[in-house]
């Protein structure tokens, strides 16, 4: 088959042509798609900040809500400093409401993140209940680490107690 003698301009309208069909094929095959697929992500995008906005102003009213009832996290109300002054003050009240002769309290300094306490006191038994019931109507959880009783040989006996304890927030 003879070869085909194009003129100059032939030449240029079948590149011109060329270069058209390959833009189009990339157009209606590559382009076309993807930007389905973008406008479909925009739209999830869309629906994703509009949920977003919804929840952020969901949280505004229930933090107005608390902030009018007066209910704000422990973690705010007691800063990290103040939490074992604040379990101070619990354990001598609780120990002076139960009747029990408070002796010391000692904090046991560095040992966890979780304030630790030496409680040493007297009293007798009714008196270590009563503490024990009060501790455990405490917003602050208390866990006894160690209860060590020493004591006793009579029917209303003084018992010499050291309680290990350690407070949750």
């Amino acid at each position: 088959m003879p070869a085909i003698k194009l003129s100059e301009r032939e030449k240029r309208l079948l590149v011109i042509t060329l270069i058209f069909v390959v833009f189009y094929v990339f157009y209606q095959f590559l382009l076309t798609p993807k930007w389905e697929e973008i406008a479909t992500l925009r739209e999830k995008v869309q629906k994703a900040r509009l949920e977003l906005e919804i929840a952020e102003g969901k949280l505004k009213i229930l933090e107005g809500m608390r902030e009018k009832a007066g209910i704000l996290p422990l973690a705010r109300q007691i800063p990290k400093e103040e939490r074992a002054l604040e379990m101070l003050r619990a354990l001598a009240q609780a120990t002076s409401r139960s009747g029990l002769n408070l002796i010391s309290i000692k904090p046991m300094i560095g040992e966890g993140k979780e304030p630790r306490f030496d409680l040493s006191c007297t009293g007798n038994y009714k008196n270590l209940y009563d503490f024990l019931r009060i501790m455990a109507d405490l917003e602050i959880m208390v866990m006894i680490d160690s209860l060590n009783i020493s004591g006793g040989g009579s029917k209303q006996p003084v018992l010499d107690i050291k309680i290990t304890l350690t407070a949750y927030f």
